[in-house]
């Protein structure tokens, strides 16, 4: 890959995680209910939708910063994942305790089984600290990002309320959320979406499962976002399909020895903004979501997607024009 330019120099992703986490991820042979599992291995890392796409932006070599709330030893224990990676981060400090995340996975082949607990209570004060410690960042921002969960005490209009303010500061923004904060965030009409294919099935009030189903899902969600806007629906194995200006286009990942998914979709995302803000068109934009996805999924464990091997996979990326 030949060195960024000046262009990539100067724009800056914003993530915003309402609900970071600490994860831990359990690796078993098989997973059996109602009996005794041993386990392989485990291991602990940050989670949460922003804090990976920043990860994986600043792995990618883009410039990043992540913002949201945190708290405690768990928000300390993100903050030094953050810190060892060289992400910068700009959090709330809380008065609650960050929420730690378990995860179960086997050699099925299966996505993980996941127990997430809900966080901690925000309170008033802290949820207008973040509105502020948003509106600040925004001003060096070159696209905004969020996503996941919310924590207690947060608005159901969180994403909404955000993508309203944002907007109006002409910067583009993407949800990436699920449920009744993502059905409030739509009436906001955000730049970019990526519901998978039970989320997009959500949105819709309709099942999401074929190619034709996807390709219509898509289409019909981007005629609910801003003018110009990109949906993005991610379908696992099957790759992505996305609806943009210029046409409807599915994406398929290269192939790779699969040992882990988590944080594939979010590493999707962060090789697709990063690519995309750094002047590439949405299709080529989507090759490199697909590539650093497959990164992440050939990265063991809890490791996400890396330069080096993105770069091993782009040429084995495919996009194909259907629409």
């Amino acid at each position: 890959m030949t060195r960024r330019s000046s262009l990539v120099a100067t724009v800056m992703i914003l993530t915003v995680t309402l609900n970071p986490s600490v994860d831990h991820a359990i690796f078993l042979d098989e997973l059996k209910v109602g009996d005794t599992n041993r386990v392989r291995r485990t291991e602990i890392d940050a989670g949460g939708k922003g804090i990976n796409l920043s990860r994986v932006v600043a792995a990618l070599g883009g410039r990043t910063v992540a913002t949201g709330f945190l708290g405690g030893p768990a928000g300390a224990c993100v903050s030094g994942v953050l810190d060892a990676e060289d992400v910068p981060h700009d959090f709330v400090q809380i008065e609650g305790e960050t929420r730690t995340n378990v995860s179960v996975e086997d050699k099925a082949g299966n996505p993980p089984t996941t127990f997430n607990d809900r966080g901690p209570g925000i309170t008033v004060k802290e949820w207008e600290a973040l509105l502020d410690k948003c509106d600040a960042l925004a001003a060096e921002a070159t696209f905004v990002a969020l996503g996941g969960s919310l924590p207690p005490g947060v608005p159901t209009e969180a994403f909404q309320i955000l993508t309203e303010r944002l907007r109006a500061r002409g910067l583009p923004v993407l949800v990436d959320a699920d449920g009744e904060p993502m059905l409030a965030a739509m009436e906001a009409h955000p730049t970019m979406i990526k519901p998978n294919s039970k989320e997009a099935g959500r949105l819709l009030g309709t099942e999401v499962e074929t190619d034709e189903q996807a390709i219509e899902a898509c289409c019909r969600l981007r005629d609910r976002l801003a003018p110009g806007g990109i949906a993005l629906l991610s379908r696992g194995g099957k790759g992505a399909i996305m609806a943009a200006e210029k046409g409807v286009f599915i994406g398929r990942s290269p192939q790779v020895e699969v040992k882990s998914t988590i944080g594939c979709g979010d590493s999707l995302l962060g090789g697709f903004l990063w690519a995309l803000t750094s002047g590439k068109d949405p299709a080529e934009a989507l090759q490199w979501g697909m590539t650093a996805g497959a990164s992440t999924a050939a990265t063991s464990g809890a490791g996400l997607a890396s330069r080096q091997i993105a770069e091993i996979l782009y040429s084995r990326a495919e996009v194909e024009r259907v629409g």
